[in-house]
């Protein structure tokens, strides 16, 4: 895991000494070793977390051989060993036992099109000495950052916005279009990020710079189409076969390993394949809240820990810890991230880089095998939809919104005519990339200061559009490849690389392996979601791989999410901070805002009884993310005029 920053500007000359000071910024991704590659044109500079190949062969800038091209990395492969030795029968001889020299003799291999048969997470930079081009491009999942800037032919890039600005000083103006969308999803859709003219590049995909200007372009995307026919009994056999050869392939480390074990099914599940692997007991952490309850984990990590016989450790962090780590957290994370879970995966990072140098965890699951409630609650309405077309096929949609007006008068009813019409209106209600939105178009609209209109497409109709791409899979489906595309790479997966880089700590996620992902994407649908007599069960096939592994307790246990109790701290710890930054500051809460309607925000997020509802209540959701936009804009001094 690394860091990576670079500069590419035909006919213009690098400037080495600003080059040099961006990779320092971000020396935290790579506290081992630092280098740069300057010529005409082009500056790459790199800093290292040694993982594999220890030795000073494997820095990073590095040059192949024959000194055709230049490659700067951040990330791991894990095919790397089986790609080596398809190399080597084609005649590329190797110095080192890195995966970095793997990916620069696949280069020149196979060109443009490596990327396709890397199977692992990765930034990367190859500057083509002979074609005088530079390919960056970004892992199929979005496991790992890369951000870009554009000046006519010129372009920048990094790991991380803030190497950006020493190159760029000019970069720290506001995106108003990408703070619209923030204030509705709690993150920024790819390209935008909310700093205006800089762009992250979007999983999946590839940008080459030349002479000739810049292009991007997408080579992957996850694809649902039931191409397999299996048993049930072999599509988890298969899950779990997948599942260990993917943890397998994420233990190749030259450095100290552990697990992020929360006591949830997913954590538990990476837990048990990697104990029953490793020699020795395996390093597990875990992390909760002084608050207790629902908001302490530990005792369900703990079980697990036992019952795997993990060499565990834990902490427990206080309201004053929360509230005092949120600016680190925020300059960390370089665009507002609006996750509260983001706060206590710092505080466990740190934990975990007292003891190793990576870890595995469980992210990515939910995702992949539709964990949340939200899915198989959404999942129950378009079942209920699909009969009611069935019924309106019968009786025909006239006779039965005649039926409603004279009898039943049913509004429920009114919307699945409505719905049975247009099918994309239903997942307004059904999908929950949709239910976990913050700011609706109307609450946006009373939120704007009047001489400070914003006049933006709705936000939501991006997500209907990712919808259509995706609406030849089942509706299930559909609903998580917008989860895989958006709130995966946005959120989930920034938050994760940005909090444990943050202590220069590698995150590894084997959910995510490309072959896991492909064949669960390619699973039928009531392996993810199955409806039993007792209701609904989410990750069905998972649970059934894994039972008898894990306690009971474990699997059976309801999914509750990471819960942060910020929401019970409003009133308290937390209030003074809200008060100076919202009610009395100078950032955006005032400059871009009414602040009549900031005030009414935060007294109706404070009132007590809605304090006592917990971390999910919608209020003081609201709050909470115009609060991380503030401390945001402070941060990195961003101009919001």
């Amino acid at each position: 895991m690394c860091g990576i920053v670079g500069w590419y500007g035909p006919g213009r000359q690098c400037d080495v000494d600003s080059l040099r000071r961006a990779a320092a910024v971000i020396r935290h991704r790579g506290p081992d070793a630092g280098g740069e590659y300057v010529e005409a044109d082009i500056g790459l500079a790199h800093r290292r977390l040694s993982i594999i190949d220890l030795s000073e062969a494997a820095n990073q800038p590095m040059t192949d051989p024959e000194q055709r091209a230049v490659l700067i990395y951040n990330g791991e492969l894990y095919n790397y060993r089986q790609l080596r030795r398809l190399l080597d029968a084609k005649g590329h001889r190797f110095r080192t036992s890195s995966d970095t020299e793997v990916v620069l003799a696949a280069y020149l291999e196979w060109g443009t099109e490596c990327v396709r048969r890397f199977r692992g997470m990765f930034a990367l930079a190859i500057w083509d000495r002979l074609e005088r081009r530079l390919l960056l491009a970004r892992d199929p999942l979005g496991i790992k950052p890369l951000y870009y800037r554009l000046d006519g032919r010129m372009v920048t890039f990094a790991s991380e916005v803030k190497a950006l600005m020493v190159l760029d000083p000019t970069s720290r103006r506001l995106d108003r279009e990408a703070l619209h969308d923030f204030l509705t999803f709690r993150y920024t859709l790819a390209p935008k990020t909310m700093f205006e003219g800089v762009f992250k590049l979007a999983a999946g995909n590839v940008l080459i710079a030349s002479a000739n200007g810049v292009e991007v372009s997408q080579y992957w995307e996850p694809d649902y189409r039931k191409l397999e026919k299996r048993t049930e009994a072999d599509w988890i056999d298969c899950l779990r076969e997948k599942l260990d050869e993917a943890v397998a392939s994420h233990l190749v480390s030259d450095v100290p390993l552990g697990v992020l074990l929360s006591g949830g099914l997913d954590s538990s599940v990476v837990t048990a394949v990697t104990q029953a692997k490793v020699r020795g007991r395996v390093k597990t952490f875990a992390i909760g809240f002084d608050a207790g309850g629902v908001y302490d984990e530990r005792p369900y990590a703990r079980l697990v820990a036992r019952h795997l016989g993990t060499d565990h450790y834990d902490i427990v962090i206080s309201a004053k810890e929360f509230v005092d780590s949120l600016p680190s957290c925020v300059w960390h994370m370089d665009e507002p991230v609006a996750d509260p879970a983001a706060v206590p995966l710092y505080w466990v990072s740190r934990l975990a880089r007292e003891h190793v140098t990576v870890v595995l965890s469980g992210e990515g699951s939910d995702e992949l095998l539709a964990g949340y409630s939200s899915f198989w609650a959404s999942f129950k309405g378009y079942h209920r939809l699909r009969r009611f077309k069935q019924l309106r096929g019968v009786v025909g949609e006239r006779v039965l919104a005649a039926f409603n007006r004279q009898f039943v008068r049913s509004r429920r009813l009114e919307r699945y005519i409505e719905w049975s019409r247009h099918p994309i209106k239903a997942y307004g209600v059904l999908a929950p990339v949709f239910q976990d939105n913050v700011l609706d178009e109307d609450d946006k609209r009373r939120l704007y200061r009047a001489d400070r209109p914003l006049d933006r497409a709705d936000s939501v109709e991006k997500v209907r559009a990712a919808y259509r791409r995706a609406r030849d899979f089942e509706f299930l489906d559909q609903m998580l490849y917008v989860s895989m595309t958006q709130w995966l790479p946005e959120d989930l997966l920034t938050k994760a690389d940005k909090m444990t880089m943050a202590h220069s700590l590698e995150l590894r996620v084997p959910f995510l392996d490309q072959d896991v992902v492909e064949l669960v994407t390619h699973m039928p649908t009531d392996l993810k979601v199955r409806k039993t007599r007792s209701g609904y069960v989410e990750k069905y096939a998972l649970k059934r791989a894994f039972r008898g592994q894990l306690p009971d307790a474990v699997l059976d246990r309801k999914k509750l999410g990471f819960a942060v109790p910020y929401a019970k701290w409003f009133r308290d710890e937390m209030r003074p901070m809200i008060g100076d930054l919202l009610l009395s500051g100078t950032g955006p809460a005032r400059q871009l805002f009414e602040p009549h309607e900031v005030e009414r925000l935060v007294r109706v997020a404070l009132d007590e009884k809605r304090v006592a509802n917990g971390v999910w209540d919608p209020d003081c959701k609201k709050v909470w993310t115009l609060l991380l936009l503030d401390l945001w804009a402070r941060e990195f001094r961003v101009a919001v005029g």
